[in-house]
């Protein structure tokens, strides 16, 4: 699972000394409300998340990040790498001071969407091809990915990074590959 293999890295490079921060995202108090958040110790990746909630573009938080002592590494989705790439063109982001990791997406749900629809209590969810199921604490729900998925993932089209150091990826023949 891509969040394992997250996790993983970012514990091998806070452990290392490589990165003296990580930029991810914390559990929230429900399923559906993670936060960007920056990690500086391995004890602190225990609230570390990576799920179909996790649609906040990391990419605007490194413009004060950067210019910290020392490295940061960062796990952006591909759209979060162009507007890193913007930020980059535009001198906002030390770019000597970040090791971008490239992580895979499918898509984010829209928390809103979902209050909207009257899908509440998640507790857990599983997605397949079209469509999103729920298990709440009401019962199971179901409903279509175009319903459920932020409006700017409906129309993306960036399945490529613009920009990365290392990717992770999950392919079918490997359980997790990490490109260096």
């Amino acid at each position: 699972e891509i969040e394992k293999m997250i996790i993983s890295r970012a514990t091998e490079l806070l452990t290392s000394g490589e990165v003296k921060r990580v930029v991810g995202w914390r559990k929230g108090e429900f399923l559906h409300d993670p936060s960007p958040a920056t990690f500086e110790t391995v004890e602190s990746l225990k609230d570390f998340i990576y799920n179909e909630f996790c649609g906040a573009n990391l990419s605007k938080y490194l413009i004060e990040i950067s210019k910290k002592e020392g490295k940061t590494a960062v796990f952006l989705k591909p759209c979060d790498s162009y507007s890193f790439n913007q930020l980059l063109k535009e001198h906002r982001i030390k770019r000597e001071n970040v090791l971008v990791i490239g992580i895979e997406c499918q898509g984010k749900i829209d928390p809103y969407k979902l209050m909207t629809a009257g899908v509440e209590g998640i507790k857990s969810f599983t997605v397949n091809e079209n469509d999103i199921t729920f298990d709440t604490i009401y019962g199971e729900t179901k409903v279509s990915k175009s319903m459920a998925l932020l409006e700017r993932c409906l129309s993306c089209t960036k399945t490529k990074h613009a920009v990365y150091d290392e990717l992770l990826v999950i392919t079918e023949k490997k359980q997790g590959a990490i490109d260096r």
